[in-house]
C-alpha cells in the first residue's frame, strides 16, 4: 500500500517543481497545463488529479513557498517583541527586518532558488485579480495585518491613512526589490547580487522611509 501513496507524492513534487519553473519563466498566462506535465514528465490527468486545475496548481506553488516563509516571519517578530523593552513598540528596524531578512534565509540556498524567487515576484503582479486576491485570503492577509499593526504601533503619531501608504510602499519595496534582482541595471555595479546583503540594506532603508513624514498640506487627499 505504501508504493502508492509515494508514487503519488512524488508526481505531486515533480509537478510543484516543474509548474514553480514554467511559472517563473512564462508568468501565468504564458504556462499551459500542457507545458507544465510534459516538464514534470506526468500526463495531463495527474494534474489534474493532484490539482484539478492551473489556477489551483499556481496556488498551491505559492502556498508552498510562502507559508514557511511567513512562519519565519512571525518567528522574528516574535523574537524581536520579546527583546524590546516592556511598553515600547518594535524598532522600525526589527519590524523590517522580519519581513525582508526570511526571503533570504529560505531562498538563498545555492540551487538557483534566489533567481526563481525574483521572476515569481515579478510575474506575480501580472496575475488575475481573482487569483491574487484568493493567495491573499489564504495566506498573507493575517500577516500583512500583523505587521502593519507592528509599523502602526511604532508610529502612533502617524494618521492611520498615512500609516496605510507607507506599509503600501514597505510592500512595493520588497516586491520590486526581488523581482529586480540579479538584474539591476548595468549602471549600478556596486550592487551586489546576495540575497541577504540587499534584504539588510533594505530593511534600513525602508526603516528611513517610513519614518519621513510629508509636509502638512502637501498632497491632496481624497474625498
Amino acid at each position: 500500500m505504501s508504493v502508492p501513496r509515494k508514487s503519488s507524492a512524488a508526481t505531486r513534487e515533480r509537478l510543484l517543481r516543474a509548474a514553480e519553473r514554467c511559472f517563473a519563466d512564462h508568468g501565468y498566462e504564458g504556462s499551459s497545463l500542457r507545458r507544465i506535465t510534459r516538464q514534470a514528465g506526468v500526463n495531463l490527468a495527474g494534474v489534474n488529479y493532484h490539482f484539478s486545475s492551473k489556477r489551483e496548481l499556481w496556488l498551491e506553488m505559492m502556498l508552498r513557498r510562502l507559508n514557511p516563509l511567513n512562519a519565519e516571519r512571525v518567528r522574528m517578530l516574535q523574537a524581536a517583541r520579546v527583546a524590546t523593552p516592556a511598553g515600547r513598540p518594535i524598532p522600525l528596524e526589527k519590524v523590517c527586518e522580519a519581513m525582508f531578512l526570511p526571503i533570504a534565509h529560505e531562498f538563498d540556498d545555492g540551487r538557483g532558488s534566489c533567481d526563481i524567487l525574483a521572476r515569481l515576484a515579478g510575474n506575480a503582479v501580472n496575475v488575475p485579480q481573482s487569483l491574487s486576491k484568493e493567495l491573499n485570503r489564504r495566506c498573507l492577509e493575517q500577516i500583512w495585518r500583523l505587521f502593519h499593526t507592528a509599523v502602526r504601533d511604532a508610529l502612533p503619531d502617524v494618521p492611520a491613512s498615512e500609516i496605510d501608504w507607507k506599509f503600501y510602499f514597505l510592500m512595493s519595496s520588497m516586491i520590486g526589490a526581488m523581482a529586480w534582482q540579479g538584474r539591476q541595471p548595468v549602471i549600478d555595479r556596486g550592487v551586489s547580487c546576495n540575497l541577504e546583503s540587499m534584504m539588510q540594506r533594505l530593511a534600513v532603508f525602508v526603516s528611513g522611509g517610513l519614518r519621513a513624514n510629508p509636509p502638512a498640506g502637501k498632497f491632496m487627499s481624497r474625498a
